[in-house]
């Protein structure tokens, strides 16, 4: 049961990530404050010193193991992997192998749409 869990916690960050890859401009995303860490167009330049990606990284591992400290898309993806691989090792079988799967995926894809199409996007225009 845990591992359902877990799996609707990966769904909702893998659909934090793509509401800001693809669908930024009506995500709810766009109404935050610190625009300079979660704004994709923005964030990239907080893996670089003085933002400038000719220079060397801000902080060390900046731009590789830690980047998931310096912007929103790559915190999500960091929780994402960390959810599916608890997952993993927190599964404990309810049923036969095949229903088991098909609850998690469902537990997964269910949740990533409903957090994609829905919860993720603004209802105030542009």
């Amino acid at each position: 049961m845990i591992s359902v869990l877990l799996m609707i916690f990966t769904g909702i960050c893998n659909a934090c990530m793509d509401v800001l890859r693809v669908r930024w401009k009506t995500s709810i995303f766009r109404f935050w404050k610190n625009q300079n860490w979660i704004n994709p167009a923005l964030s990239w330049h907080n893996k670089w010193k003085n933002g400038d990606q000719t220079q060397r990284e801000k902080f060390f591992g900046s731009s590789t193991f830690f980047v998931w400290l310096t912007d929103f898309w790559h915190f999500c993806k960091f929780l994402m992997l960390i959810f599916i691989t608890s997952a993993i090792i927190f599964y404990n079988p309810m049923f036969k192998w095949w229903i088991d799967f098909i609850i998690l995926y469902c537990a997964f894809t269910i949740t990533f749409e409903i957090f994609f199409s829905k919860i993720l996007i603004s209802s105030k225009n542009i």
